[in-house]
């Protein structure tokens, strides 16, 4: 299967050229992750064109996250053998009204037992309980959206927990490997680099290049690679 890669942001997209039969199409993935985000409250206005393709993923292998922490940025990861991850921008945060006014009970995940602020998030900390909850923004319903997330403030048992709970899930975080590209003309440069800093889409982060052992400031452009920014006169 050729895989062909086109990355932009607010215009951006991944794009993958595969047999229609194992492909995810982005209008598909459009309503998957709008359906996520009705779910937490949120009207979705996700830019991703129709007709791009995706290497197929189960469901159980699909992750959908915020990590603006404001449902800005939204990251779809496949997780399953075909791994990819895109971010796109959600061009709208309005919330949408809770019209149930039964209050019924839904099924939420919480903590077995209280963990206090700074505490990483095991799957075996999780629990499925039945609860009822007044206010449905930011709330998390899957187990796989909080293994690997750090509290921002302790929780306790039974307790729903919300994205507003959890430290922010940077782009790139901060001692990872990364690549360092610098496009000096039509020349591009790539040496492998660690990251100094936390980082979002786009944001300044320090770098180290581990050849030279130089420090500088690049952009974060992905999980892996950060882009050096040179003037040229």
């Amino acid at each position: 299967m050729r895989l062909f890669f086109l990355s932009f942001f607010c215009f951006s997209l991944l794009f993958f050229e595969a047999k229609s039969s194992e492909n995810l199409s982005g209008k598909e993935l459009k309503q998957i992750i709008n359906s996520w985000l009705y779910e937490r409250g949120y009207a979705g206005e996700i830019k991703i064109l129709d007709n791009i393709k995706y290497p197929a993923c189960d469901n159980s292998n699909l992750l959908i996250t915020d990590i603006s922490g404001s449902y800005n940025l939204i990251k779809a990861s496949c997780l399953g053998p075909n791994q990819w991850s895109f971010i796109t921008r959600n061009k709208t945060k309005k919330n949408i009204p809770n019209n149930n006014k039964n209050n019924n009970k839904v099924n939420i995940v919480s903590l077995k037992v209280s963990k206090p602020a700074g505490s990483k998030i095991k799957e075996d900390d999780l629990v499925f309980v039945q609860k009822r909850v007044h206010n449905s923004r930011g709330l998390i319903l899957k187990k796989r959206e909080l293994v690997g997330r750090k509290l921002k403030r302790s929780s306790s048992p039974g307790a729903p927990i919300y994205q507003s709970n959890l430290e922010k899930d940077w782009l790139i975080e901060k001692n990872s490997p990364i690549i360092i590209e610098n496009k000096i003309g039509s020349i591009i440069i790539k040496e492998e680099g660690v990251a100094l800093d936390d980082a979002n889409y786009m944001e300044k982060i320090r770098v180290k290049n581990i050849k030279s052992g130089k420090i500088i400031y690049g952009f974060a452009k992905n999980q892996k690679k950060v882009v050096i920014r040179t003037k040229q006169n």
